[in-house]
């Protein structure tokens, strides 16, 4: 993903945030600002939350207590020390700390929400928010603690704390230091939480959308670079192109199969490495575009998800005006809340539970273990002369004399294997079990952060894998290309700029932590994507 330069971005009541809108923020120095109306939004959302109050009227969490003890009236002195207390009782987190990207993920992530006015949060609570994000002030947040179903509630509470100044710990200018230090260097003054804003800022899917959308933009990065390794593989096995054919998958009716056979094709136009006195390839070649195709469908198909979650607002109860109502509801009148010649009303719902984001976790998890199984096939398919029957020698040993003296790829192999078998036991549903909460009132829950958690870990196996199926099918390639002849131009593009950066064939035995390395650094990079020229997604969309 090309980041455009660092700018402002106003939060405004109807601004939408795209995925690259999110990793501007994340990966920029960009700053988040408020304009004159979301600042009067919020002042009057506020003061319908004072009167409220004032008038004892019994609202879920901000005049009642939260929970299985939602019946629990609170007193009107003491509603703002209950959003005190419910950020620090609910900071109940445990284990290694998220990284800073998924932290600051979720604080832009909140912001954002928060600011559309629907959440009861202040201008000046906002404000500090903003300003931690704007100075990258960033809490160390145990990864373990959240359920998915009132929110992120132990990560965020720890967010709260930090925003308190509590002695919490965060990083701010490459140092880790308490946040009331942090908060003093930077001019930030302390959040004082009032009524409804301890249960506004804690009570959202902020840390599953920001993993969410972290992962995302790392799936189509693997994508794209899976891609072009694709084109070295098929060459260097020498495939036989008519499996490829357009009419074959115009008559499947499925749009992600077509969508890969065409991405494909443009590997076979012109290339010498084409073998059609074969009748056919065995499935790990033959059947890439029906095996990969629901795989993609799945993956692409969830980027309208994420932006929709990007963008919602998860907290609980939350704030309406009667224009917020559709005409052809029936809502019982008892709901609204006269206040400035307006109706309002405040609804408790369950927008925090994370089912939906659970749902595209594990659905990107098993299309990642089914092509990872795929690629393991295909490696162990370069690395047998006995099958793949192409001029390829065994293990990948170019020299071919001292086959047995030297073992290739041998071990590579293994190693693809194992990460396979943990990527298959990671793609295992989050939504497949629950246990329940809060003395069984919060009983159907969604190991939203859980599931996209996990799906990051897959992530990193992934590009493990990747990794060595990179070296496998160059190090194939490079050796045909050198027998029999050259791929086509975009084949040969391709693995010379590989060839630039790793340096094929490998002939010496000396281990491959090295080659490793340098194949992850590599696609980490944007190289290789760029060598593609066109955009996957927009592709995908328009076919």
């Amino acid at each position: 993903m090309k980041l455009k330069k660092s700018t402002s971005i106003f939060l405004k009541s109807n601004y939408w945030m795209t995925l690259h809108d999110f990793h501007l923020l994340l990966k920029t120095d960009s700053k988040f600002c408020m304009d004159s109306e979301t600042i009067q939004n919020l002042n009057e959302v506020q003061d319908f939350i004072n009167f409220i109050i004032k008038k004892e009227r019994k609202i879920y969490g901000i005049t009642t207590s939260i929970g299985d003890l939602r019946d629990i009236n609170i007193s009107i002195e003491n509603v703002a020390r209950l959003s005190s207390n419910m950020i620090r009782s609910h900071d109940a987190g445990i284990g290694a700390s998220f990284s800073s990207e998924i932290v600051l993920g979720a604080m832009i992530l909140r912001a954002h929400s928060l600011s559309k006015g629907y959440s009861g949060f202040s201008v000046d609570a906002l404000n500090i928010l903003v300003a931690m994000i704007n100075a990258r002030i960033v809490p160390e947040i145990p990864c373990s603690g959240s359920l998915g179903a009132s929110g992120d509630l132990a990560f965020l509470a720890r967010l709260g704390r930090a925003m308190m100044g509590d002695p919490v710990w965060v990083k701010y200018k490459g140092k880790r230091i308490l946040a009331n230090e942090a908060l003093a260097l930077a001019k930030i003054k302390p959040f004082q939480p009032k009524a409804k804003e301890g249960l506004a800022l804690i009570n959202g899917t902020s840390f599953m959308t920001s993993m969410i959308s972290i992962a995302y933009q790392k799936q189509i990065k693997y994508f794209n670079s899976l891609m072009a390794c694709l084109g070295l593989f098929l060459n260097a096995t020498r495939a036989v192109d008519t499996a490829f054919y357009e009419p074959i998958h115009t008559v499947r009716f499925q749009k992600g199969q077509k969508f890969i056979s065409s991405l494909l094709m443009q590997y076979f136009y012109n290339s010498d490495l084409i073998d059609n006195e074969r009748t056919q390839n065995d499935y790990c070649i033959r059947c890439i575009p029906q095996i990969l195709g629901p795989r993609i469908e799945s993956i692409f198909d969830q980027l309208k998800k994420i932006e929709n979650e990007i963008n919602a607002i998860t907290d609980n109860p939350l704030i309406f005006r009667e224009k917020d109502f559709s005409n052809n509801v029936n809502v019982n009148p008892d709901c609204f809340h006269e206040f400035h010649d307006q109706k309002w009303a405040v609804l408790s719902g369950g927008n925090f539970h994370g089912e939906n984001l659970t749902c595209i976790a594990d659905g990107i998890s098993l299309a990642n273990a089914k092509i990872a199984l795929l690629l393991e096939r295909q490696i162990t398919y370069l690395l047998n002369p006995v099958r793949n029957k192409c001029g390829l020698p065994c293990y990948l040993i170019p020299d071919e004399e001292n086959i047995g003296l030297k073992s290739g790829f041998m071990i590579p192999h293994y190693t693809a294997n194992a990460l396979v078998h943990k990527i298959c036991l990671l793609a295992q549903p989050s939504s497949l079990m629950n246990c329940t909460s809060a003395n069984e009132t919060e009983d159907v829950v969604s190991y939203g952060a859980t599931a996209c958690h996990k799906l990051l870990d897959q992530l990193e196996l992934m590009k493990q894998l990747l990794s060595i199926y990179l070296l496998t099918v160059s190090q194939a390639y490079w050796i045909i290309r050198n027998k029999i002849g050259k791929g086509n131009n975009l084949t040969e593009k391709t693995f010379l700029l590989i060839n630039e950066h790793l340096d094929f064939p490998v002939k010496e035995e000396n281990g491959f932590e090295e080659q490793y390395q340098k194949a992850s650094d590599f696609l980490e990079s944007d190289i290789l994507e760029s060598i593609l020229e066109f955009d996957f997604k927009k592709l995908y969309e328009d076919s």
